[in-house]
């Protein structure tokens, strides 16, 4: 199961296709250098592991679980913000063969990783936070 955390903010490029994108919506690049920078702040292993088709793949390992964290962002289109936008944080935690058949391993609004991201963008002032199964 992925969890999404969504917010808004204009703290970072969504305007500017890069000449390296795979597609013209890889926007997440400094968004996902700026959140694993935070989480190691926060005590959390984390690394920025590469572009994907819809944004920017990231790696957390928090109280002996491994998760994958997606990043990827649409812009509002405003003419005086072009920046301004919505932000999906992806977290899927990394699970056995076994674990997926058992519907064990899953993640929630409630574990630790997830409040500790909704804790980080929340005090860089971020705004319409939401966590959604």
């Amino acid at each position: 199961m992925i969890l999404d955390i969504t917010c808004k903010t204009d703290k970072f490029n969504l305007s500017v296709v890069g000449e390296d994108f795979i597609n013209d919506c890889c926007f997440g690049q400094d968004f996902s250098n700026w959140l694993v920078s935070k989480l190691r702040d926060a005590g959390i292993a984390a690394d920025v592991l590469c572009m994907e088709d819809f944004g920017w793949a990231n790696t957390a390992n928090f109280s002996g679980l491994s998760y994958l964290i997606c990043i990827g962002g649409t812009s509002d289109q405003l003419p005086d913000q072009p920046n301004f936008g919505t932000w999906h944080i992806m977290i899927e935690p990394r699970r056995t063969h076994m674990q997926r058949l058992r519907g064990k391993g899953t993640v929630s609004a409630s574990d630790p990783v997830i409040s500790k991201i909704v804790q980080i963008i929340t005090a860089a002032g971020f705004s319409s936070v939401a966590v959604e199964p």
